[in-house]
């Protein structure tokens, strides 16, 4: 089984022994989508693939909304695609990545403007985990 450090609001959680905490299964995939989302494409040099440019779509650009959304869209999409083909790459080189933690497929990606503060955008995502009848993961990311 294959885990990462547990990440809270960015920060490192520690656990209850006082050690870092772990995160798995469908947290695991959770925290991996909010990492690939919330990182700049290009952002890692080490990894100029890896990350998103849905933050340099959405802010400050003067296009319509339903343009935007769609542009956005696709672009998320790209990225989860990408988180997708980095968990058939572990488990190749056999890493355990359970089923939990690995995209079945993106079920919907919805994007609008947030409805207190318009500078912001609220992106609601679904995906299929190839967990038992691929169970769906659900976040909501303020952006």
């Amino acid at each position: 089984m294959s885990f990462d450090l547990k990440l809270t609001n960015g920060d490192l959680t520690l656990a209850n022994n006082s050690d870092f905490a772990i995160v798995q299964d469908s947290d695991k995939l959770i925290q991996d989508i909010l990492k690939i989302v919330s990182t700049p494409l290009g952002g890692n040099s080490l990894f100029p693939w890896y990350g998103s440019p849905i933050s340099q779509t959405l802010i400050g650009t003067a296009f319509e909304h339903n343009f935007i959304s769609n542009i956005a869209s696709v672009q998320l999409r790209t990225s989860l695609e990408t988180l997708q083909n980095l968990q058939k790459e572990q488990a190749k080189t056999n890493q355990i990545v359970t089923p939990q933690e690995q995209i079945a497929a993106v079920q919907n990606i919805k994007i609008e403007n947030n409805i207190d503060d318009v500078r912001f955008y609220a992106v609601t995502l679904t995906v299929l985990s190839k967990a038992f009848r691929q169970t769906p993961v659900s976040l909501n990311i303020q952006l």
